[in-house]
């Protein structure tokens, strides 16, 4: 860079008259060669300060455009950065975006479960609820149907129980009017049987006031044959008096081991008139039996009858009326009798 410096001189031959001048200049006369010196030296300073200033000027550009480049560098570092943490803020962001929506798909898929599992649970406790209630209802119902069927069958137990007490009360009617029917029966048997053995009791008097006349006839031609040949009447009345009162004695104790077998003889199912069985008694003086034994029985007498005659007699076991007799007559009439039994008399 180049300085020049201009002063204005005139020198004096040249010099013009003096002209007014309205502004005034200041010269100062200088040297040349010092002045191209110095103007050389200033020049070179100037030069050198020129290139010292664009020195420093490029170096102060170079370090402005460093700076600036490092500004700009720092600047697009920083942009750079700034867009890196923008673009990792908005991963970040996207990322927390798409966590979020994650969550929230997440969280909604949750609640979506949680509302399906609700429903699905809701849907199980109304289909347990119901079909807890459909036990319950079918339990109640095989409960009333249970207990209608124990009602019907607890009914139809008291209609059988009262058809069986009705039929019992009519068997027992029909057993008791059978009873009454064969108690009148055997009233009508037992009254046709003491009919029958009044009959015989009379037809026994009959026979007995018959044999007593025979026996009285006989006494009576006795009589004569005796007071024919007794000449002593009183030897007489005596035999005739202890004949008479023989007859009635052992007239009286046939009749008295008569009644006593018949009180005793129990007649059985089988027995038909008609049927007769003759036993051999052999008695002690005291009356007591010895021994029985069956000396005759037809055709149509049962084991079952002649067995009833045999127990009769030893139920009797002992006939105590006869002890009283006189030994005599007792060894002469009654050490051993022959019974005949028939059914529709019983007489010995």
């Amino acid at each position: 860079m180049a300085f020049i410096v201009i002063s204005e001189w005139q020198s004096n031959s040249q010099r013009t008259p003096p002209v007014l001048i309205k502004h005034r200049v200041e010269a100062t006369l200088i040297d040349l060669d010092s002045l191209l010196a110095r103007q050389k030296q200033t020049d070179s300073a100037a030069i050198k300060k020129v290139a010292d200033k664009k020195a420093a000027d490029k170096k102060a550009a170079d370090k402005k455009a460093a700076e600036k480049k490092a500004a700009e560098k720092k600047a697009a570092e920083k942009k750079a950065a700034e867009k890196k943490a923008a673009e990792k803020k908005a991963a970040e962001k996207k990322a927390a975006d798409k966590k979020a929506a994650e969550k929230k798909a997440a969280d909604k898929k949750a609640a979506k479960k949680k509302a399906a599992d609700k429903k699905a649970a809701d849907k199980k406790a109304a289909k347990k609820k119901a079909a807890d209630k459909k036990a319950a209802d079918k339990k109640v119902a095989k409960k009333k149907a249970a207990d209608k069927k124990a009602a019907d069958k607890k009914v139809a137990k008291k209609k059988a129980a009262d058809k069986k007490a009705a039929d019992k009360k009519a068997a027992d009617k029909k057993a008791a009017d059978k009873k009454v029917a064969k108690k009148k029966a055997a009233d009508k048997r037992a009254a046709d049987k003491r009919a029958a053995d009044k009959r015989a009791a009379d037809k026994r008097v009959a026979d007995k006031r018959v044999a007593d006349k025979r026996v009285a006839q006989q006494l009576a031609e006795d009589q004569q044959a005796l007071d024919s040949l007794l000449v002593d009447e009183e030897a007489q009345t005596q035999a005739l008096e202890k004949q008479a009162t023989d007859g009635q004695a052992v007239a009286s104790a046939v009749q008295y081991i008569r009644n006593e077998i018949i009180q005793k003889w129990v007649r059985p199912a089988n027995a038909r008139t008609g049927m007769v069985v003759e036993l051999v008694i052999q008695l002690l003086p005291t009356g007591e039996i010895l021994s029985i034994g069956v000396s005759y029985r037809d055709a149509s007498a049962t084991d079952a009858f002649v067995a009833s005659v045999v127990k009769a007699v030893n139920k009797v076991g002992r006939f105590d009326k006869l002890s009283q007799l006189d030994s005599a007559l007792f060894d002469a009439n009654f050490r051993k009798v022959t019974l005949v039994f028939k059914p529709e008399d019983l007489r010995l």
